[in-house]
């Protein structure tokens, strides 16, 4: 009996070519360095020649700002530390106080890592994590920021960050004379262009004096609401600075301080509190120091108060160069008493915003102090050519009636034109 005859089976497909695998080494670095630290570890899983493939970058960056530093997070970091051996180009970790007893270590990690970007933030604030000091040895940084963070004393024979460009600073809590430390790192810091000091705070209650300078620095910003003697010093290629000081434009020598800013192209002036009298108790009238270079002047402040309403104008007229003036108003910090509006033409001279081409003005609330300032702009502003009024949560008068008042000012340039918006932002 004839036995039947068996099928021949398919012969198998060759083994998919491993296209990735093939591309030039340099092409598949810039591919896996795009990735996120998560993903490029993920790779292993592709096949057996990428399982470590990761780990032959010649740097990658380790970014965990969206998780909040729980246990997971922290355990990802360590591992990738411990396998990968290269060059970590930047740092980014949001830690709680849960995580935050790893961060030292890490540090010292980074230290030897030729780290060039470090981004701590605190979840909480209130919990004060003490940084270890080999933060100041990682001198290849060219950002850092902290947020939330108490900073140790400088660790002996620091030798600065050579090549740091940006240093910003939230709630960060320094010890005893502070400012003597800060004022160190920004003269080991040459290079540096921006600067950001946020609600710093620092244990010891006694007076300090804040010293700012940088001969390369170009953007500052000062937030506090601690008496601090900030002064100004030595900024010959400053730009653009931030400025609010809370109760400290309450009291002493506000005028010496803001002639530090005198180079500057833009100012962000927040003059809300209960502002600039001298230690002799006379309104910011004079500034010792002209902003011929000031271009851009933005405002929040309020037309309550003689003081306030003078300080605006004190430094309206010593910008004879200004070209974009905004304002916001805000009367949170006030009482609802309004300053009496007439003669704030006597403030002026004739060239008053001879040069302002755009006003914004936000928060207004119809006021007659307000509207005298308005018309008293468009009279006197030359070359203007847009104006935006925007209405804020409370108002005086109705917009029909407030927009028929506008029609009769008179208009220094002919081609001013009023945009006005009656919505609440």
């Amino acid at each position: 009996m004839e036995r039947p005859r068996q099928r021949a089976r398919p012969s198998e497909p060759p083994p998919a070519a491993d296209l990735l695998a093939s591309l030039p080494p340099p092409l598949l670095d810039a591919i896996l360095a795009r990735l996120d630290i998560r993903d490029a570890v993920r790779t292993s899983a592709l096949s057996r020649d990428w399982r470590r493939r990761w780990e032959a970058l010649p740097s990658i960056s380790l970014s965990f700002l969206d998780k909040r530093g729980g246990t997971p997070t922290s355990l990802a970091v360590d591992r990738v530390l411990a396998r990968y051996p290269g060059h970590i180009s930047s740092f980014s970790f949001h830690f709680d106080k849960y995580s935050a007893a790893r961060v030292a270590d890490w540090l010292v990690a980074l230290s030897t890592r030729g780290v060039r970007s470090i981004n701590l933030q605190c979840s909480y604030y209130h919990y004060s994590f003490t940084l270890h000091s080999s933060i100041f040895l990682c001198s290849q940084l060219v950002h850092l920021e902290l947020n939330g963070c108490r900073m140790p004393p400088l660790p002996a024979g620091f030798t600065g960050f050579p090549v740091l460009e940006e240093l910003k600073l939230y709630a960060a809590q320094f010890p005893e004379n502070g400012e003597s430390l800060l004022e160190e790192i920004l003269g080991a810091s040459p290079l540096l262009n921006t600067l950001n000091l946020s609600y710093l705070y620092v244990r010891d209650d006694g007076p300090a004096d804040w010293t700012i300078g940088g001969c390369n620095l170009r953007k500052l910003t000062i937030i506090s609401d601690k008496s601090y003697g900030w002064r100004i010093t030595d900024l010959p290629r400053l730009d653009e600075a931030t400025i609010d000081l809370g109760k400290y434009v309450s009291s002493g020598n506000f005028e010496g301080f803001i002639a530090g800013f005198a180079q500057v192209r833009k100012l962000i002036l927040h003059t809300c509190y209960p502002l600039p009298l001298l230690a002799n108790g006379h309104l910011m009238e004079t500034l010792p120091c002209t902003f011929y270079n000031l271009k851009s002047l933005i405002l929040s402040t309020h037309f309550c108060e003689r003081p306030a309403i003078l300080s605006t104008f004190c430094l309206l007229m010593n910008a004879p160069n200004l070209e974009v003036l905004e304002i916001t108003i805000d009367r949170n910090f006030v009482d609802e008493i309004e300053a009496n509006a007439e003669n704030q033409n006597i403030q002026c001279t004739d060239d008053f915003c001879a040069n302002l081409q755009v006003v914004k003005i936000k928060g207004i609330g119809w006021l007659p102090s307000e509207m005298c300032f308005i018309e008293l702009v468009l009279s006197k502003a030359i070359v203007l050519h847009t104006m935006y009024l925007r209405l804020g949560y409370e108002s005086s008068k109705s917009n029909e009636d407030a927009l028929c008042e506008l029609m009769t000012y008179r208009r220094g340039s002919p081609h001013a034109q009023v945009f006005f918006n009656g919505e609440i932002e």
